[in-house]
């Protein structure tokens, strides 16, 4: 916008190439702005592009006085674009893949996340739309699962799967070489006592005392 309402001057003019000098809606400030017609080149005093990667409000003044309806690609840098992420897990893919096998599906996954929830995003106004996504939802969820069941009887099958179990190491306690004594055979030790296991009687056995009944 701030493009659109800025003011420009020819001063300067030299077969294909054209110096323009654009000044700011208020009139505060000028700069001068060379484009080449040509070869679609344009450069700007203030070195908006090449320090932030975008360009100034005075090529945009330039290229909208000389009927550029699309900015040229040597002027769209790739972290400007929609495709910015995807490059970026992708370069992110190759260097899981070659670090880690089990992390290379990471990129992947973050991407196909994105791709869907456009789809919902577009889809959850249209009745239709709601219908087909959840149809094929089901559908593709099942062949899924009949890939993944034929996947594990092939492993089963060939005996990929199959491990031994083995025990545990026993870990023993340091200091420790027998099983620690009860308070009860503690106390009877120190009063001269052996400590004895206790036999439980059977219940009618044993004749109670008469004054109990």
């Amino acid at each position: 916008m701030k493009g659109i309402s800025a003011s420009s001057k020819i001063v300067g003019d030299h077969d294909t190439t054209t110096i323009y000098m654009v000044t700011s809606p208020r009139g505060e400030s000028s700069n001068e702005v060379i484009f080449d017609s040509s070869m679609k080149l344009i450069t700007c005093d203030c070195l908006g592009f090449e320090e932030f990667g975008m360009l100034c409000y005075h090529s945009l003044r330039v290229l909208l006085i000389n009927c550029v309806q699309k900015i040229p690609d040597a002027y769209i840098k790739n972290r400007w674009t929609k495709t910015a992420k995807s490059e970026v897990w992708d370069k992110f893919g190759r260097v899981l893949s070659i670090t880690s096998q089990a992390g290379k599906s990471i990129p992947w996954r973050q991407n196909i996340t994105r791709k869907f929830y456009n789809l919902v995003l577009r889809s959850e106004d249209n009745e239709d739309a709601i219908k087909i996504i959840e149809e094929s939802l089901q559908r593709d969820s099942l062949a899924i699962d009949s890939l993944c069941c034929t996947e594990s009887v092939r492993m089963l099958s060939s005996g990929k799967s199959s491990s031994n179990i083995l025990n545990p190491a026993r870990s023993r306690t340091k200091g420790r070489g027998k099983r620690a004594k009860g308070h009860f055979e503690v106390s009877k030790k120190k009063r001269g006592g052996t400590s004895t296991s206790i036999q439980a009687n059977e219940f009618g056995s044993k004749t109670p005392k008469p004054h109990l009944f």
